[in-house]
């Protein structure tokens, strides 16, 4: 068992297989929850293998909900969405800074498709302290993952996740951050993932969704802010990026 693990909730057109760098070394164990029709289909592709038809969120409960002791053996859990276009050495990376900076809450990030330009790679930064991700790849730490954990059940879509999460784990006492240099390309449109003729069939308005939980949470009017960066070295970035030697923050 390896120390980290990444979850991909994975359709028929799943890039997932992209993201194992045809062998190399990794710091992470797969997990692949498949949600086509095929039996069996990418069993063998990672560590672990789960298969239950239905849009992401509600599989991501089930999950934990039914095996959480299991997965308290991991020290971060990330959980992607299946149009992710990555390496092995972005998620090792990825891992590899939430570890290093203590961070509860963290995404890769992302240019072109995004619900927010926060989640936007800034030149010149390492990191950036926020009060938010977005549910397309959040990476959390075992506390920040107990604190939320329930919370999978309250959005099919996904949408409203991440007001909540900000609201459960309150910046400074937990660190919630964007990592620049750490990139993922997302491939398609947001709400046209593959599981969004899932949705549409049920009758899933994510907007809708996202205005229910901010009405049952009591939840403030949300805005996503930056608390602070780290700003990448001179010799960072003439290397093409941080690795695991950096200096840590604080």
């Amino acid at each position: 068992m390896r120390r980290h693990l990444l979850i991909v909730r994975a359709g028929d057109a799943s890039l997932h297989q992209r993201w194992l760098g045809g062998g190399a070394a990794r710091n992470f164990d797969l997990l692949v929850s498949y949600f086509g029709t095929t039996p069996g289909r990418f069993k063998g592709d990672g560590e672990i293998y789960h298969a239950m038809t239905g849009p992401r969120w509600p599989a991501h409960d089930a999950i934990f909900s039914e095996n959480r002791g299991f997965f308290a053996q991991y020290d971060r859990i990330a959980l992607a969405c299946d149009d992710l276009d990555a390496t092995v050495q972005t998620w090792n990376q990825l891992f590899q800074t939430c570890v290093w900076y203590e961070l509860d809450l963290a995404q890769p990030a992302v240019p072109g498709h995004v619900s927010y330009a926060i989640t936007q790679p800034q030149p010149g930064c390492l990191l950036r302290y926020t009060n938010y991700v977005e549910s397309m790849c959040p990476t959390f730490s075992q506390r920040a993952l107990d604190a939320v954990q329930h919370t999978f059940a309250e959005s099919v879509s996904g949408w409203g996740l991440g007001g909540l999460w900000s609201h459960l784990l309150p910046w400074p006492e937990y660190k919630t951050a964007i990592l620049d240099q750490v990139c993922v390309t997302h491939t398609l449109p947001v709400r046209q993932g593959s599981l969004r003729p899932t949705l549409d069939a049920l009758g899933i308005d994510p907007a809708q969704e996202m205005r229910e939980i901010a009405r049952r949470n009591a939840l403030p009017a949300f805005r996503a802010q930056e608390y602070a960066r780290l700003a990448l070295s001179a010799q960072m970035e003439e290397e093409g990026g941080p690795d695991a030697g950096g200096p840590r923050a604080r």
